[in-house]
This record gives C-alpha cells, structure tokens and sequence, in this order.
C-alpha cells in the first residue's frame, strides 16, 4: 500500500482489505453463531428441521446486517442460504477464520510497527509447529486471544482502511 502512489492501486487494495474483513470475520462469526444456535438447540432437544434452520439463519443475518433498523434489508430468500454453505457439513471449526484473522492482524502489526522482538516470536510461533495449544502459541508470540484486543486490532484497522477510502474518494471528487 505504502510503496504505490496511485490512487486507484490504493482503492483497490483498501477495498480488497475491508472485502476480506467482511467475508472472513463478519461472515465466518455469523456462521459460527448459526452453528453454535443450532448445536445448543440439539442439545435442549428441540426440533431441527430445514424451516427451524431457516427461521434462525434469518434472525440472525438480519440481527448481523441491520434489517430490523433498516440498515440493510435482507431479502427473504437468504432464508435458505445456510443449506448450500459447505462449512455446516463439517465439524465446528469456521470460528476459527475470525479468530485466524484478528490474530493475525495483531501480529502484523507487531511486526510493522517493529516492536522489539516482534519478528522473532513470529518466527518462533510459525516453527513451534503443534507443539502447544495455538492459544499458547499466539499468547508467547505476543498475542493474548483471552482479550478484546487482537479484535480491537483489527477494528481499528478496518476504520483506517475506512477513512483512506474517504479521504481517495473526496480528493477525486467523488
């Protein structure tokens, strides 16, 4: 980003950047709530069928895009979005996109911000392998994921790329 003077190369990368924030963090939560919902009504023994995981994917991308204060309307045939997302056929992992993504921002940042050491835990964290929980892994490379602050991270980025945006835009005169 910081080696380009075109405006455009910016914009592209500013919105390739916020594009990967809503499809990976926002989308694999909202997945993950669906997922999570639909566990614990299992376990309550409630019924499951095709329209009770239909009425709950509904509640819950309208809850995510702000259909009931009319921030976005979501149509009524996202009602049946959940049957084709090939995530829900496997085990409970797309947590793990969100989660993947706040920790790597936090790491970045470390390491462009060139806090001392920063790299080298890095370095140590990628050769650690599986020999740790990756919890404790992220916890010695510098990264505490028991906190808000890798996802305050993130946000924070995500409101730069917002603002670059803005400010490309209006000296363009758009």
């Amino acid at each position: 980003y910081n080696k380009t003077t075109d405006d455009d190369v910016k914009l592209a990368l500013l919105m390739e950047y916020l594009d990967g924030i809503k499809g990976t963090l926002f989308r694999q939560t909202q997945f993950a709530e669906f997922e999570l919902r639909m566990h614990k009504m299992a376990e309550k023994g409630e019924q499951i069928t095709g329209d009770s995981m239909s009425e709950l994917y509904r509640s819950i991308v309208q809850a995510y895009y702000g259909h009931n204060e009319g921030v976005c309307i979501v149509p009524d045939y996202i009602d049946i979005e959940w049957a084709y997302i090939p995530h829900f056929y496997y085990n409970y992992y797309v947590y793990q996109y969100s989660t993947s993504f706040t920790a790597s921002t936090a790491l970045a940042e470390r390491i462009m911000n060139k806090e001392s050491g920063a790299l080298d835990k890095y370095m140590e964290f990628l050769s650690a392998g599986g020999s740790k929980y990756p919890i404790d892994l992220l916890k010695d490379a510098g990264v505490d994921m028991t906190t808000s602050v890798p996802f305050d991270k993130t946000m924070k980025m995500m409101n730069w790329a917002m603002d670059e945006i803005e400010k490309i835009l209006a000296n363009k005169g758009i």
